[in-house]
């Protein structure tokens, strides 16, 4: 179990990464745009709309992007936590786990963020700007 290929941390650790990967994939193509333009910063969002033309490109599928992310996200908390009922897990394995389950949270706080950044801000501040 010292190749990290194997216990508890292997497949999950991998499944982890891809969703907080993800995560903020979806973070930099559609909620931080929004929540720079939201703080006055619209020049910025310019400048990294030019360097990065591949964001504006991501913008446009978002719906996909926040589907994969959360299919992402929710196959690895199935891992971490089928991972997490395991019986015989050692002590390293289980703070492991206890760090992915962190990261996991982190990651979902970050997935909610954005998913209200991109879907509900708008419809919100239309709301609360009507006469």
């Amino acid at each position: 179990m010292q190749d990290g290929s194997s216990g508890a941390g292997g497949g999950a650790g991998t499944s982890v990464l891809s969703a907080v990967g993800l995560t903020l994939l979806g973070t930099s193509c559609c909620a931080l745009p929004i929540l720079l333009v939201a703080l006055g910063a619209g020049g910025a969002v310019a400048s990294m709309a030019s360097s990065l033309p591949w964001l504006v490109a991501l913008s446009e599928y978002k719906l996909a992007t926040f589907g994969f992310t959360a299919l992402a996200l929710g196959y690895s908390w199935w891992r971490v936590r089928a991972l997490g009922n395991a019986e015989a897990c050692s002590l390293e394995d289980a703070r492991r786990l206890r760090m992915q389950r962190w990261v996991l949270r982190a990651a979902g706080g970050v997935f909610a963020a954005s998913l209200f950044a991109a879907y509900a801000l708008l419809p919100i501040a239309i709301w609360f700007d009507r006469p």
